[in-house]
C-alpha cells in the first residue's frame, strides 16, 4: 500500500490544534533549538509544524524527520535533503517557488526551515466546495504549468552530472492557494532520489492515483509524469473525483495501466476544456502535451476564448467528399436526365436515338469525372499540401533561445500558407495555425520578461529584448486588438530606449504599458529603474515600487537594490550642495549634512541584507567613501570656522547607470 511519504500539507494551518510531540517521543515539543513551536501541521515521515524562527523574527515552516539506522527512512532523509537544496536554487530562479532557509542536522533529526505561505491546500477546496468552476480551475492549471516550466527548464548537477528537474509529486494537497487566490506547489522531496532502479510500488515514493502509466510500469519519472499528474488534478477539480478509483493500488495501478479513458466529464464543462484534459490524460504518450508550455497555452487560449490545439486534433479526417463519390452525383448538378434524352429524342429515327443516348451517357460519365476531380482532387491535393507544409508550425517551437533567423523562417512559411490557395484557403485549418503561432510568439516574448523580471542581472543589454520586440509585432500582426500585448510591446520598447539613449526616451513606453496593462506591475518596476537609474528621484520611484507590490509583485532583492542606489544618489547631490555654499552658511550646510547622513542611512539599511547581489558590493565602497566624506564636511562646519577667500570645491558625483 502507498504512502504519501514527504506531503507539505499546510491546509491545516489556522485549524485548531494542540502542542505536537516530536517525532518518537511521549513528551510535547515546546521549541526545536531556535524555533517556538506553534503548532502541528501534519504527519507522516516528516512531521511539519509550524514555528517561529526567534533569531530572525518570522514565522517559518519546520519539517522534521527522525533519524533511523533503516533504509526506508534513509530514502525519504535523503530525498527531503536533495529536494530542500534544489528547491533553494529554484527560489533564486523564481520567486514563486517557496524559500528555504535553511535545513540540516540537529537534535538527532533532519531538519528544514522554509517560507510560510498562508492558505489551504486545493484538496481542502475540493471537499469544501466539491468541484471547482471551470474557468478557475483552468485558471489555477495554467499557473501550475507556469511553475513547471520553471522547474523543468532548471539543469541540476547535484550528483555531479547535469540532470533536469521534475516536482514527481504533483496532486491537489501539494497545491496551495492564498486568500488571495495566488498558488505556491509543495513538497520538493519526493523524486529527487528516483531512478530506472527503483520500484514505486516498492518503496511507497509518490502517490498512485497521480502515476503515469509509464511510471507505474517503467518507474518513469520525467516531465510528463508531471503533466500526468497535472492532467489528473485538473480532472479532480472538474469532477469533484480523481478519473481513476479502484478498492485497493494494486487494481488502481492495473486501471491506469489498461489505458482506458476515464469516466466522462460532467456536461457543464465546457468542450474545450474537456478536449484539454483527453489530451493531457491521452493513453498514447506521444498525443499528449509535449511540455509545460505547450499544456499551459492551450490553458490559456480556452481563457481567452480561443481556439485550442486539443480541439484540432479531435477534428474528424478529411473525408467529406467520400461519401459525395460513393453515392454519386445528385440529380440536381445540371447534367441531362434519361427523361429529359427521352423527350429530346421521341421524333428521332431509333438508330439515331440509340446513337444520341450514348452520347448523352459517355456525357454524363466524363462530366461526373471532371466534378469528381474538381470536388475531390484538387481541394484534397490542397489540404494535404496545406497540412504537411503547415507541420513544423503545429509544434511548440521555444522561439526564446533561438535564432532570430529561425523565427523568420517560420513567419515566412506562415504567411505563405496564409496568402496561398484562394478560394481553397477557407477548407484549410488556417485558424488553428493562427493560434500556433501567435501561441509560439508570446510564449517567447514571455519567456524574456521572465528571464528579466527573475535574474539577478542588472544589465539591461544582456537580455533579448530586440526578439521579444519581434515576436510581440508579428503576434499583434495575428491579432491587432490583444491589449496585453500591446502593454508588452510598450514595455520591450521602453527597455530598448533605456539601453540606447536612456531614461526620457523609455518613460513613455512605460506610461502606455500602464495604460493597457494596469493590472500588471512590470511597468510600474520599470518606472522604478528609470527614476532611480536615469532621473536619480528616489522619492517616484519608491511610489512606484508600492504600486507594484500592490499588484502582486513580492519585492526582492533588486528592488532593494534600485531604492538604495537612489538614496546614494540623493545623498551624494545633497553633499554637492554642502561643499557649493559659502563657509559662512553654516545652518543651510549643517541641514543638506543632516539629510545626506539620513539618506546614506537608509541607503546601508537597504543594501548590507543582499550585500553580494549584483553590484551592491560596488554600492557598499562607494557609500563608505561618500560617508568619509561626510565626516570631514560635518567637522568642518561644527568645528573649524569660514576660511576667508575660500572657494568651493565642486563633488564629482558616481552615477552608476545600467544600460
Amino acid at each position: 500500500m502507498h504512502r504519501d511519504t514527504a506531503v507539505l500539507a499546510l491546509g491545516d494551518v489556522g485549524q485548531p490544534g494542540s502542542p505536537a510531540a516530536p517525532p518518537g517521543s511521549r513528551g510535547f515539543l515546546k521549541t526545536f533549538g531556535k524555533y517556538e513551536i506553534t503548532r502541528k501541521l501534519s504527519r507522516s515521515m516528516t512531521d511539519v509544524y509550524l514555528a517561529r524562527d526567534t533569531e530572525a523574527g518570522r514565522t517559518v515552516v519546520l519539517k522534521l524527520i527522525e533519524h533511523s539506522s533503516d533504509d526506508y527512512t534513509q530514502t525519504i532523509i535523503e530525498a527531503e535533503r536533495r529536494g530542500a537544496l534544489l528547491q533553494k536554487q529554484l527560489h533564486a530562479l523564481d520567486r514563486r517557488i517557496l524559500e528555504i532557509y535553511e535545513f540540516g542536522e540537529q537534535n538527532g533529526c533532519f531538519f528544514v526551515a522554509m517560507e510560510y505561505f498562508e492558505g489551504r491546500t486545493l484538496a481542502e477546496l475540493l471537499q469544501a466546495e466539491g468541484r471547482i468552476e471551470p474557468k478557475r480551475a483552468a485558471r489555477y492549471a495554467a499557473e501550475i504549468c507556469s511553475q513547471l516550466r520553471t522547474l523543468h527548464s532548471f539543469i541540476s548537477d547535484l550528483d555531479g552530472r547535469r540532470t533536469a528537474v521534475v516536482h514527481g509529486d504533483i496532486k491537489p494537497s501539494n497545491v496551495q492557494i492564498s486568500p488571495h487566490d495566488e498558488l505556491r506547489l509543495l513538497d520538493f522531496g519526493i523524486a529527487k532520489v528516483i531512478t530506472s532502479t527503483h520500484n514505486l510500488t516498492h518503496h511507497n515514493l509518490g502517490s498512485p492515483s497521480y502515476c503515469s502509466p509509464e511510471r507505474i510500469s517503467k518507474s518513469q519519472v520525467d516531465q510528463h509524469a508531471d503533466l500526468w499528474a497535472l492532467g489528473v488534478s485538473l480532472y479532480e477539480m472538474l469532477a469533484g473525483m480523481p478519473p481513476y478509483q479502484a478498492q485497493d493500488t494494486r487494481r488502481l495501478e492495473n486501471l491506469i495501466q489498461s489505458r482506458r479513458p476515464p469516466r466522462a466529464l460532467p456536461e457543464s464543462c465546457p468542450a474545450a476544456l474537456k478536449a484539454i484534459v483527453a489530451k493531457s490524460l491521452a493513453a498514447a504518450i506521444e498525443r499528449r502535451y509535449s511540455s509545460a508550455q505547450a499544456f499551459e497555452s492551450d490553458l490559456q487560449a480556452f481563457l481567452k476564448r480561443q481556439a485550442t490545439a486539443a480541439e484540432s486534433e479531435r477534428q474528424p479526417a478529411w473525408d467529406a467528399n467520400a461519401t459525395a463519390v460513393k453515392n454519386g452525383l445528385p440529380a440536381s448538378n445540371g447534367a441531362p436526365t434519361k427523361a429529359t434524352v427521352k423527350a429530346a429524342t421521341k421524333s428521332v429515327p431509333v438508330k439515331a436515338k440509340r446513337k444520341l443516348t450514348e452520347f448523352y451517357n459517355i456525357a454524363i460519365a466524363l462530366l461526373a469525372g471532371i466534378l469528381a476531380g474538381l470536388l475531390i482532387l484538387i481541394p484534397l491535393t490542397y489540404y494535404y499540401w496545406f497540412w504537411t507544409s503547415a507541420a513544423k508550425l503545429r509544434i511548440g517551437k521555444d522561439y526564446a533561445h533561438q535564432n532570430s533567423s529561425v523565427i523568420d523562417a517560420d513567419w515566412t512559411l506562415y504567411k505563405q500558407l496564409k496568402e496561398r490557395g484562394g478560394i481553397l484557403r477557407q477548407l484549410a485549418p488556417v485558424a488553428d495555425l493562427d493560434v500556433f503561432m501567435r501561441n509560439n510568439l508570446l510564449n517567447a516574448a514571455d519567456n524574456i520578461l521572465d528571464q528579466f523580471r527573475g535574474s539577478t542581472d542588472a544589465r539591461l543589454k544582456d537580455f533579448g529584448w530586440a526578439k521579444a520586440r519581434l515576436c510581440l509585432e508579428r503576434a499583434l500582426n495575428i491579432n491587432p486588438d490583444d491589449t496585453t500585448s500591446k502593454g508588452k510591446l510598450a514595455l520591450v520598447n521602453g527597455y530598448i530606449a533605456l539601453a540606447r539613449n536612456g531614461g526620457q526616451a523609455g518613460m513613455q513606453y512605460f506610461d502606455q504599458a500602464v495604460s493597457y496593462i494596469p493590472q500588471s506591475p512590470d511597468p510600474h518596476l520599470a518606472l522604478a529603474r528609470a527614476y532611480v537609474t536615469y532621473f536619480h528621484n528616489v522619492g517616484k520611484a519608491v511610489a512606484e515600487l508600492h504600486q507594484a507590490e500592490r499588484l502582486g509583485y513580492k519585492l526582492g532583492p533588486r528592488e532593494a537594490a534600485e531604492e538604495g542606489d537612489g538614496y546614494l544618489f540623493r545623498a551624494e547631490t545633497e553633499l554637492a550642495k554642502v561643499k557649493k555654499l559659502q563657509a559662512s552658511a553654516t545652518a543651510e550646510r549643517a541641514k543638506w549634512l543632516t539629510m545626506a547622513r539620513d539618506d546614506m542611512d537608509r541607503a546601508r539599511n537597504l543594501y548590507e541584507p543582499i550585500a553580494g547581489f549584483s553590484n551592491v558590493s560596488e554600492a557598499l565602497e562607494k557609500l563608505q567613501e561618500d560617508q568619509a566624506e561626510q565626516v570631514k564636511l560635518e567637522t568642518a562646519v561644527l568645528h573649524i570656522g569660514p576660511t576667508p577667500h575660500a572657494r568651493p570645491k565642486h563633488l564629482s558625483i558616481h552615477w552608476r547607470v545600467y544600460r
